[in-house]
């Protein structure tokens, strides 16, 4: 058992076209719940949420260029998180294991939920986020 204690999972990846990746989803794959939003494709899936974003919307969500030399990975994996407290902890840890650190961000979702989003890449480069969901206007 990990210290680390999600209550789920998200993928994001890089896609060149987001409106061409939601039709070959939801038209060719036949995923009717596959939606756009703020610019990411949004697919939903038993025990894992996928999003892919084209390179700017990425950048926007993660404070990280693809390709960059703070995070090499083309995508993230996200987890969410249970407390504000617990994302801080985990990115202290995650730091002084040899990983790099974007500073936290209150981020105010297209779903009208607020989020604390920490993100850390790990001494390879791939990218995590430490997702919190937030009451509005505040940290918990």
């Amino acid at each position: 058992m990990t210290d680390m204690e999600t209550d789920g999972v998200v993928l994001s990846r890089v896609v060149a076209d987001a409106a061409r990746s939601l039709a070959f989803y939801r038209d060719g794959l036949g995923m009717a719940d596959a939606r756009l939003m703020l610019g990411l494709v949004c697919l939903g899936l038993p025990g894992l949420t996928l999003f892919l974003a084209q390179p700017e919307d990425f950048a926007r969500n993660t404070g990280l260029v693809p390709g960059s030399a703070a995070g090499r990975s083309d995508g993230v994996l996200s987890c969410a998180i249970g407390s504000t407290g617990e994302v801080d902890r985990l990115l202290d840890t995650a730091r002084s294991a040899g990983g790099t650190v974007v500073e936290p961000q209150l981020v105010d979702h297209a779903s009208g939920r607020r989020q604390y989003i920490g993100t850390v890449t790990d001494p390879d480069g791939y990218v995590w986020q430490l997702v919190c969901n937030v009451p509005a206007g505040g940290k918990q």
